[in-house]
């Protein structure tokens, strides 16, 4: 056979293999096709089946999120009305009073003091320096127990002021004012003024704390370093005070006074010629008080605030018999008051702040300078006085505390005269617990040293407790 033959018959069987397969493909596929077909109807309603319990699934779960939508807008609702309700009720069970809207929030605190002192001092119920220790009061211990440092107030919040004022005010007394027996102590007006507040100002009229050295120790002994270091007292007074951005976060307060100034007025240099007249408002003109400030965040939560502060003031001395005059104007002798002052509080790390002022003065009793020395009427002239007091203070937790500090009033010598004070200071440490968010109790023990011109010094060692129930 040739190959012709041979290639024809074999192209003849490969043809009748390939249209075999394809025919059994044809036949197979058209039998499955059939058999498919005759179980799509059954499959459909089982699938139609299960999208309609699925549908209904789904519209069961719908209902159920929106109705547990609403209870939560409802609760949600519920809690807001119940939380502004409680506070109403809260600060409405604090007003005594509320009329035309003023409210009236009383608060105070309840302090008894028992205290022990080595020697006689200024005072006992509180101390600002030490008597001479003369023959026969080397030891002349003392012993007090006195609630006189009780305090109640009034905060009054007014009506607004147009879209962006408010105004308020405050009434505070407490019972230090002059007695002669302990357990009949007299009440003693601490503040009391008008203040109309802004966005970036305020207004206050009225009775407050000066505006120069606003800082305090902490410190159990009411006196507070008063006339050893810490000067600063409340006066009637007009005071504006504005705050402004510095840098980032950093604040700048401007704070200036128009202040009626305190002059002496007791024996023996009484040169009062009327109810409630002294040598400050003899002058005929007021004080004037001015401090700048910065306020700056830290991270320990707690602000850096630095502030320079003064003041400047005159003061009228009329003619005393056996007393040389000074420079004269009109019927008295006018001699200057003024100061420079810095304050700072410093938190140095998390528990620990850093506190203090120090100030340079002249005529500065009005203040709480000078020991109490402002004019020597012997040598006709001003008491200038320095001083400053700093205190470091560990606050572990927010129940208890713990200072230790120490201030210094050193007025110039050649200012006065025998029987004069030359240098006043106080050393302290204290200790003071929280028992509850009203109670606290605290321990102090110091130790103070005054130093008299020409007569013996004295020296004392304080052991006060305090007790303080506020509300």
């Amino acid at each position: 056979m040739g190959n012709r033959s041979y290639l024809a018959m074999t192209g003849a069987i490969a043809l009748m293999l390939v249209c075999g397969w394809a025919y059994a493909a044809e036949e197979s596929t058209a039998a499955v096709s059939d058999e498919q077909m005759q179980q799509i109807p059954r499959l459909l309603d089982e699938t139609r089946a299960e999208l309609e319990r699925a549908n209904r699934r789904i519209g069961e779960l719908e209902q159920k999120v929106g109705t547990m939508e609403g209870d939560m807008v409802t609760t949600s609702g519920d809690l807001y009305e119940l939380s502004t309700q409680l506070k109403q009720v809260e600060a409405k069970s604090r007003q005594i009073i509320e009329k035309e809207g003023a409210i009236i929030t009383p608060y105070g605190y309840i302090k008894v003091d028992m205290a022990y002192d080595a020697t006689r001092t200024s005072g006992t119920s509180a101390t600002a320096f030490v008597l001479p220790e003369t023959a026969g009061y080397e030891s002349d211990r003392h012993f007090t127990i006195t609630a006189r440092q009780t305090r109640l107030g009034l905060n009054i919040a007014g009506p607004d002021i147009g879209e962006e004022g408010t105004s308020a005010a405050k009434v505070e007394i407490d019972f230090y004012a002059p007695a002669t027996i302990e357990n009949k102590a007299q009440l003693m007006l601490r503040q009391a003024y008008y203040q109309a507040t802004f966005p970036t100002w305020n207004i206050l009229v009225g009775q407050s704390w000066e505006v120069t050295s606003p800082a305090f120790p902490n410190m159990l002994n009411y006196s507070y370093l008063a006339l050893s270091g810490n000067p600063g007292y409340r006066k009637p007074m007009i005071r504006y005070q504005r705050t402004d951005k510095a840098w980032g976060e950093s604040k700048m307060r401007t704070d200036v006074a128009i202040v009626r100034g305190i002059g002496t007025g007791t024996a023996p240099w009484l040169r009062s010629t009327t109810w409630l007249d002294d040598e400050a408002s003899d002058a005929g003109t007021p004080d004037i008080q001015a401090r700048w400030g910065i306020t700056s965040p830290t991270r320990h939560g707690r602000p850096v605030v630095v502030g320079v502060s003064g003041h400047y003031g005159r003061e009228e001395y009329d003619p005393v018999a056996g007393v040389p005059p000074a420079t004269t104007s009109g019927r008295g002798t006018l001699y200057s008051s003024y100061s420079g002052n810095v304050d700072w509080s410093v938190p140095i790390a998390k528990d620990f702040d850093f506190n203090g002022e120090v100030f340079g003065a002249r005529n500065y009793d009005g203040y709480m300078g000078g020991i109490g020395q402002g004019v020597n009427l012997t040598l006709a002239k001003a008491v200038d006085t320095y001083g400053g007091w700093g205190q470091l203070c560990y606050h572990p937790s927010v129940d208890w505390l713990f200072t230790i500090g120490a201030g210094i009033d050193d007025p110039q010598n050649d200012d006065l005269s025998v029987g004069g004070r030359e240098r006043n200071a106080t050393y302290f440490a204290n200790a003071i617990y929280n028992i509850n968010k009203q109670t606290l109790v605290g321990i102090e023990v110091s130790y103070q040293e005054t130093d008299w011109a020409g007569i013996a010094d004295g020296d004392n060692i304080r052991v006060q407790s305090s007790l303080q129930f506020n509300f």
